[in-house]
């Protein structure tokens, strides 16, 4: 079930090495609006000199102001992006908060992907309850689907997910049944479908499944 507990250390080190590579992000976003700012003044230089009339002078600095202000917007964008991330890891950091679901169990239904919208699951867990949960992160491995593992997520100020991590502990598992195709389309297209982005919990035993969303 799902509980809170503090960030360990290897999801502290996970958090520092993204803010590491936002920093990076950010000092190529830099160079690339100073390069892109001085590539655009220098050709429009070198062709201004060639100009031979002022309507040409005119269509050349509107061009090139153009060309700089959509750089600058585009620029402007990414660095509000990689800020927002940015103080997201920073807040997970200070609050020191993970929300852990631990799974233990040999019963789960699998809906393999049609395209690549990734793999979903629906796991009998504890006190006749069923958790749904999936997408491109979660595509089966050698070690998972098991019979024992760990999802951790730590959202930022707004809600935002910052950080998901998986940790399997238990045997490698089959599903007692796998919806496939169409049938997958409908049931998870369903209002009544426990919601898997929010690893959403619904009571009942994954056999009656599709009853217990007819009964909803």
């Amino acid at each position: 079930m799902l509980k809170e507990r503090s960030l360990i250390d290897k999801e502290i080190i996970v958090l520092k090495k993204d803010a590491k590579q936002l920093d990076r992000r950010n000092t190529l976003q830099n160079r690339f609006l100073f390069g892109w700012i001085i590539v655009a003044l220098v050709v429009g230089t070198i062709i201004f000199f060639r100009l031979d009339s002022e309507t040409e002078y005119y269509l050349l600095s509107g061009t090139v102001v153009i060309y700089i202000l959509i750089v600058v917007w585009v620029y402007t964008e990414n660095v509000i992006k990689i800020r927002k991330q940015k103080n997201n890891i920073e807040f997970v950091l200070v609050e020191n908060k993970a929300r852990s679901i631990k799974v233990a169990s040999k019963k789960y239904i699998e809906l393999p992907e049609i395209e690549d919208e990734g793999v979903f699951y629906l796991f009998q867990i504890e006190d006749n309850k069923i958790l749904s949960f999936g997408g491109q992160y979660h595509y089966p491995t050698n070690k998972f689907p098991s019979d024992d593992f760990e999802i951790v997520m730590c959202y930022g100020k707004s809600g935002e997910l910052v950080l998901l991590e998986k940790y399997v502990n238990g045997n490698r598992i089959q599903p007692v049944r796998k919806i496939t195709g169409q049938k997958k389309l409908e049931l998870m297209s369903s209002l009544k479908y426990p919601d898997p982005d929010n690893f959403t919990v619904i009571e009942g035993q994954i056999e009656q499944f599709e009853s217990i969303l007819m009964e909803k």
